[in-house]
């Protein structure tokens, strides 16, 4: 019953995309069969956790956080969700780092005051972790590893480089009583954090949005309290792109002596 009800959602959807000439959207045959529960389960989980804040919206989605106190109070942990968030953490992950390897051996520039600890992440993780498979324990090691946590926040045009001890994100940062938190808090990223790095992607980015902005305030039908509004979030992201530049690295360079 859930495998039919699986294949008619992916005709649906393939019958929209055409309707709208989308055919990049369009899901393609699967060579392995049909797309059993599991693996649609796995395909959502992966869209999930790559948002910010997706670790908390994968364990409301799946229905998790009540196992996860029971877990607590129980001292009785079993595997099943559990396992799916520490997994998908670190295949995000392990994307974040693939991702900038690649990029910087390709000339790309990085900026910020975490920096050296984005271009040392970067390179201890692709000598430590050769191929871009991962076994289970090397997707333990990862997390595990406090200095390859990094975090791709394009919706903020930045990286964190997460150190709880330093992040802005965490008002009980410094206080004895603080639990221990793994992920950052991206729905409070201040801009101001000791664990930002910024590249010429995210600048890229930024100047899009700068041309979005733009083209709406040059239509002229916007009431002027919006147009400055907007004009005021154009002159930020101007001076975010020059603070780049002035502050840039030529990761080329950098990252080959890191």
């Amino acid at each position: 019953m859930v495998i039919q009800r699986i294949s008619r959602f992916v005709a649906w959807a393939n019958e929209l995309a055409r309707s709208h000439g989308l055919e990049a959207e369009l899901i393609p045959e699967d060579p392995e069969g049909a797309i059993t529960l599991r693996r649609f389960r796995r395909t959502i989980a992966w869209f999930i956790r790559r948002r910010p804040s997706g670790r908390i919206a994968l364990g409301i989605q799946y229905g998790h956080l009540t196992a996860a106190l029971a877990d607590g109070y129980g001292g009785r942990s079993t595997s099943g969700m559990l396992q799916l968030l520490d997994l998908e953490q670190a295949l995000a992950t392990a994307e974040t780092l693939t991702a900038a390897a690649e990029r910087l051996t390709a000339g790309e520039g990085v900026s910020g005051p975490a920096v050296s600890r984005y271009l040392a992440a970067a390179n201890e993780f692709e000598h430590t972790y050769p191929g871009g498979f991962l076994s289970k324990r090397q997707h333990k090691a990862l997390i595990a590893n406090p200095r390859l946590q990094v975090f791709d926040h394009p919706e903020s045009f930045l990286t964190c480089n997460y150190d709880p001890h330093k992040a802005l994100c965490k008002p009980s940062r410094g206080k004895a009583e603080a639990a221990a938190q793994r992920t950052p808090s991206q729905s409070r990223c201040q801009s101001n954090c000791p664990n930002i790095s910024r590249t010429d992607t995210h600048m890229d980015l930024a100047a899009r949005e700068i041309d979005q902005l733009q083209a709406e305030i040059n239509d002229g039908l916007l009431p002027h309290p919006i147009r400055c509004r907007l004009e005021q979030r154009q002159q930020s992201l101007d001076a975010l792109i020059e603070g780049h530049k002035a502050g840039r690295i030529t990761s080329a360079e950098e990252y080959a002596r890191v």
